[in-house]
């Protein structure tokens, strides 16, 4: 056992060689079938250790990953045997699969490096190159050189044969997302269990379908039109994660704090997917969104008025908002989709606030010089605070509950949010979650004056 070890380390220490670049041969390598076996473990642990890195905080492991670590081992086998019998080398077969195994832990390291530290998206070399792009870039850089230095002999025709294999083993880079989707070791708790509750009406069922129009129609024809000569501040609400409870709550505090704080009574309406409220509250749909901030659109004075759209869901990795309330089947939300909405209803002055994971992929789509932005977190990194049993997000704490309840400026309550974060996820150890913020210039312009009018209001007993 003890040879073994030694002999597994030793594959690990010339892959790091070799995908770094060093000066190492085929005979620095201890090839068998025990060492492919110990390396396809090695493997498994690693990418269990980096799909953790990239999963929303409630994500539970499942044995699924199993299927993603044979299904990608057997194409590696496959592949090392086609080109042993192509290149006519019967032990390029366990050679190539020991001898790039061998390599794969930098890299995998490397991964959870910048997962953990910087973010995939991040640039690099200027603004030439994202991390993600430069790891790519590395993966076929370490599939040539396995490839080339499995050879033996090298010669004739090394070049062609070792850029030939290397291109064979890159293939599922592309294709084995098509072939084999979403296997990883992580995922998101079984929604369709969460979100069903013997004690309301499921929200396929007749009573509710029924009811869910006249909801609608009623929030949208109790919204008050704008008044002449001043500036009105309308707040629209989407909670559209029907599985956690914690959303509606978020959701139901702003929505207060909107009404008794910054003058929204009259001017607010909430979408919401949850058990408990689908007789009472629209729901939180796509479709009820456009309609929604069509209404508003036309409520609204357009050169003057201010809306603020509130989302708070699970965010995607891809940058897409989380909509869902089983056994309905919904679109999830792009920011290009809420941006073309928005557009739509002729919406010019936006606050718009996004309380999910990798929200900070939605800044870039939905930026102007009439907007004000703010998110939970930057693009590739998760927020916090979600889960069932929560009382508030993080960021739906640090902001709803604590900086706008005590600050008229809508920058300053973001920067005091943000550091009332950042204080609680040192002290619990977390990955910073980097909530952004982006002003455009036209609103920053617009702030004061409205911030100065409903603290007027407020200070008048208006509110």
């Amino acid at each position: 056992m003890l040879s073994f070890l030694r002999n597994l380390g030793r594959n690990l220490a010339c892959g790091a060689l070799l995908v770094f670049g060093q000066r190492v041969s085929r005979l620095s390598f201890r090839i068998g079938i025990g060492q492919l076996l110990a390396l396809f473990i090695v493997s498994a642990l690693l990418d269990i250790g980096l799909d953790a890195l990239r999963q929303e905080p409630d994500a539970v492991f499942t044995v699924t990953g199993f299927v993603g670590e044979g299904f990608y081992g057997a194409l590696l086998m496959l592949f090392a045997a086609v080109l042993a019998l192509v290149f006519r080398q019967r032990d390029y077969a366990l050679a190539l699969p020991v001898i790039l195994l061998s390599g794969e832990w930098p890299l995998q390291l490397v991964r959870m490096l910048i997962a953990f530290v910087v973010g995939e998206n991040v640039s690099l070399f200027g603004s030439a190159l994202r991390a993600e792009q430069v790891m790519l870039l590395w993966t076929v850089f370490w599939f040539w050189r396995a490839a080339g230095v499995s050879l033996a002999p090298r010669r004739p025709h090394f070049w062609p044969r070792s850029i030939a294999a290397a291109a064979l083993l890159a293939t599922p880079l592309w294709f084995g997302p098509i072939l084999l989707p979403e296997t990883g070791w992580w995922e998101q708790p079984d929604t369709a269990i969460a979100a069903s509750d013997p004690d309301y009406p499921s929200p396929a069922s007749e009573e509710v379908l029924i009811k869910q129009p006249e909801l609608l129609y009623d929030a949208l024809n109790d919204l008050e039109e704008a008044s002449p000569g001043k500036t009105e501040l309308y707040f629209v609400g989407f909670a559209p994660y029907a599985a956690e409870d914690v959303f509606r709550k978020d959701m139901d505090v702003a929505r207060e704090l909107f009404e008794s704080r910054f003058d929204t009574d009259g001017r607010s309406v909430v979408l919401i997917n949850n058990p408990r409220t689908v007789l009472d509250q629209p729901l939180a749909t796509v479709s009820n969104l456009r309609a929604t901030l069509s209404v508003v659109g036309d409520l609204i004075d357009q050169d003057q008025d201010v809306v603020m759209v509130y989302l708070t869901s699970h965010g995607t990795r891809d940058h897409r908002l989380s909509v869902e309330f089983p056994p309905l089947e919904l679109d999830s939300l792009t920011p290009e989709a809420l941006k073309q909405m928005l557009d739509d209803a002729g919406i010019k002055w936006r606050i718009i606030v996004v309380s999910a994971c990798y929200s900070g992929g939605f800044i870039d789509p939905l930026k102007n010089d009439y907007t004000l932005i703010m998110t939970a977190s930057s693009a590739d990194r998760t927020s916090f605070g979600c889960g069932a049993t929560s009382d508030a997000t993080y960021f739906g704490d640090a902001l709803f509950q604590h900086a706008l309840r005590f600050e008229d400026s809508f920058v300053r309550a973001f920067q005091v949010a943000r550091e009332r974060i950042a204080e609680r996820e040192r002290a619990e150890h977390r990955r910073p979650s980097q909530p952004q913020l982006y002003v455009g210039t036209e609103m920053a312009a617009k702030l004061p004056s409205l911030e100065a009018e409903l603290r007027a209001r407020r200070a008048g007993g208006a509110i």
